[in-house]
């Protein structure tokens, strides 16, 4: 008889700590749709000075701009070092004909 009120009781601790494990799953589960929502869902768009976010007119203007203004430096070429004087050298000249096919 107390083992079995024992178990009872048991099982009614248990049924009880489950029902509540489920609500927090349930809880966190929409916590995690929420945050999924706010993430990668549709938004209003109604943040402040969001209009000017993709103002394409006003940056072609400056573009146009950076453009015209005059360059003050010069840029040197690169030049290419010479082959060593002590290298061989074989001179070969290609005779090309006249008379083409």
């Amino acid at each position: 008889m107390k083992n079995e009120l024992a178990l009872k009781q048991r099982i009614a601790e248990l049924e009880k700590l489950l029902a509540q494990k489920d609500a927090q799953i349930a809880a966190l589960e929409e916590r995690w749709r929420l945050a999924q929502q706010k993430q990668f869902g549709k938004s209003a768009e109604g943040f402040v000075g969001q209009g000017e976010l993709f103002n394409e007119v006003e940056e072609i203007i400056e573009a146009a701009e950076a453009e015209q203004q005059s360059i003050s430096y010069t840029r040197k070429k690169p030049v290419r070092k010479p082959l060593p004087k002590d290298l061989p050298r074989e001179q070969v000249i290609h005779d090309i004909e006249d008379k083409l096919c």
